[in-house]
Formats: structure tokens, sequence, C-alpha cells
């Protein structure tokens, strides 16, 4: 398995490893959101980031700029610059919509792994 789908992998099972936490871990005082979605949200941007770095280097690309960069600190808007700026126009566009497509999946994903953890431990699922 090459580095780039190694990262994905890794991003996946972040999903999972945070829908089976989400039932678990009481939210913030006061607020919607618990320290495991918090520390989810910052690896999932490094994550991001390494994918875009491990992905260029396996295609032999340097990603111009800093779209990496971007695209570790604001995914939804950087992964997608990343494809435009090192693929031509229509494989930018195939990209872009095989990861919104995995994005889709990993949320069912974590969705799914937090019903279960909820129903096995008899808890209420976070709202």
């Amino acid at each position: 398995m090459n580095r780039p789908r190694q990262v994905l992998l890794a991003l996946a099972l972040s999903f999972v490893v945070a829908g089976v936490l989400s039932p678990i871990v009481p939210e913030v005082a006061g607020k919607s959101y618990s320290v495991v979605d918090v520390v989810h949200s910052l690896l999932i941007g490094a994550l991001c980031y390494t994918w875009c770095r491990a992905d260029g280097l396996w295609r032999g690309v340097l990603p111009p700029g800093r779209s990496a960069l971007v695209a570790g600190i604001f995914p939804l808007l950087g992964v997608p610059l990343y494809f435009l700026r090192t693929r031509p126009f229509p494989r930018a566009v195939v990209a872009t919509l095989g990861a919104t497509a995995f994005l889709v999946a990993c949320i069912g994903l974590s969705g799914l792994c937090a019903i279960a953890t909820a129903a096995l431990l008899g808890k209420p699922l976070p709202e």
C-alpha cells in the first residue's frame, strides 16, 4: 500500500474512533462539542496536510505554493485547491468528487459507530 493510501486509511480510522468515543466522552459544559471533536478536527487537518505532501511526493509533483498548508488549515477548501493546482482541470474535478464521496462515507461510518456504541452501552446519542 502506498503512502497516500495509508494516510487515507488513517483518516478513515480516525472517524471510526471519533464515532466510537462520541457517546462515551461528555460534551464540554455549555457547548455542543466534546474534547474528542476538537482533537479530531485537529487530526483531520494534520492528516489532510500529510496526505497532500505524500500524494505530491508519490506522484513526483511538489504542491505549488502553499496548497498543502491550506488543505491542513481548512480541508474543505484546501483539498480541492490542491487538486486544481496539481492536476488538469477534468482530473481535478473527478478527484474533488472522489474526496467528497470519501468524506460522506467517513461521516456515515462515524455515525454508524456512534449508534452502535450508544446501543451497546445503553447511552443516548449526543445531540
